[in-house]
């Protein structure tokens, strides 16, 4: 299927649309085939909001589409590729009917490494940017790559939607080496000096600082941290801010947004309840940092969560 023809088609099956679910899952050629899920975005409008069950790639055929992925804001040209890690939270902001956001969503037991192949020929060069690359993936959870509709990563992608459409015989085998292609050309395009820097900067931040908050998040201060990790409490405040550009209480209130999100989705569990589990003492106090993080209230999230899940309590 040419390129041209693949967005029309995807055109085609967005417009002939009448679900108000936030995602359409586009048919295989094979109903047998499980190397992935392949999905459309809706162009229904609000704030679409996912959590990666496995590696995820989101790839932009058309339109400027707007997502905050693990609080970070990102706006999406054509052509541009994002893989992101499993279980990495990402929300779509208010798509437009001209957008064609395709997602492929992988088997949950799958990683990078099984699309990457034999490390064995790769050259002492190419080994060592090839472990900083997957570890800054690792600690950023996602790997972004710019481009345009018509630029080589592009191709990879329709080459990948339009053998999973067609399933032609070896489809899986050559969607596999397609995908290992794409993935070294991720690898490959990324500024080596910049991700050094980022690796330096962040690593402190970004395993022992955030597993320390994952264990302690409901009951934390900063006095503790900066005991924990042997600083003086002044001086580990710097540091926290200096290399990760915020404040030891905003990775604390983000971690807390985080599982408040996720409790809402539970019926079982009241708000009051969240509330207190979040670490949080005070009702008036979470619904400001809820709102502040996600632009809404805990109560209006709860009820589009359970909209999207077709829970009813009535």
């Amino acid at each position: 299927m040419a390129a041209v023809k693949l967005e029309q088609y995807l055109a085609s099956v967005l417009d002939s649309q009448k679900s108000d679910t936030n995602e359409i899952r586009i048919k295989p050629g094979n109903e047998d085939f499980n190397l992935f899920s392949a999905f459309l975005e809706n162009r229904n409008t609000g704030i679409h909001r996912y959590q990666t069950t496995g590696l995820t790639i989101l790839y932009l055929a058309k339109g400027a589409v707007k997502t905050r992925i693990n609080a970070q804001e990102l706006t999406l040209g054509a052509g541009n590729i994002i893989f992101l890690q499993k279980k990495c939270n990402y929300e779509i902001l208010k798509p437009s009917h001209k957008d064609i956001l395709v997602k492929l969503e992988f088997d949950p037991d799958l990683t990078m490494q099984d699309f990457l192949g034999d490390y064995s020929k790769l050259n002492r060069e190419e080994k060592s940017l090839l472990k900083k690359i997957t570890t800054a993936f690792d600690q950023k959870r996602l790997l972004s790559m710019s481009g345009t509709p018509m630029s080589k990563s592009a191709h990879l992608v329709k080459k990948v939607i339009d053998e999973y459409l067609n399933q032609n015989l070896f489809a899986r085998n050559i969607i596999m080496a397609e995908l290992n292609l794409l993935l070294f050309l991720a690898i490959r395009s990324q500024d080596l000096a910049a991700e050094t820097r980022l690796i330096t900067n962040h690593q402190f931040a970004q395993t022992e600082l955030e597993q320390y908050i994952d264990a302690h998040f409901t009951d934390v201060s900063l006095n503790d941290a900066a005991k924990y990790f042997g600083f003086n409490p002044n001086y580990f405040s710097s540091l926290v801010k200096q290399k990760t550009g915020k404040s030891f209480m905003e990775h604390v209130d983000e971690r807390r947004m985080q599982e408040a999100r996720s409790l809402l989705a539970r019926p079982d569990i009241s708000v009051k309840e969240i509330i207190t589990r979040v670490g949080y003492s005070g009702k008036s106090f979470f619904y400001k940092k809820f709102s502040e993080y996600y632009h809404e209230t805990p109560v209006q999230m709860r009820a589009e969560l359970f909209r999207q899940a077709n829970i009813n309590l009535k």
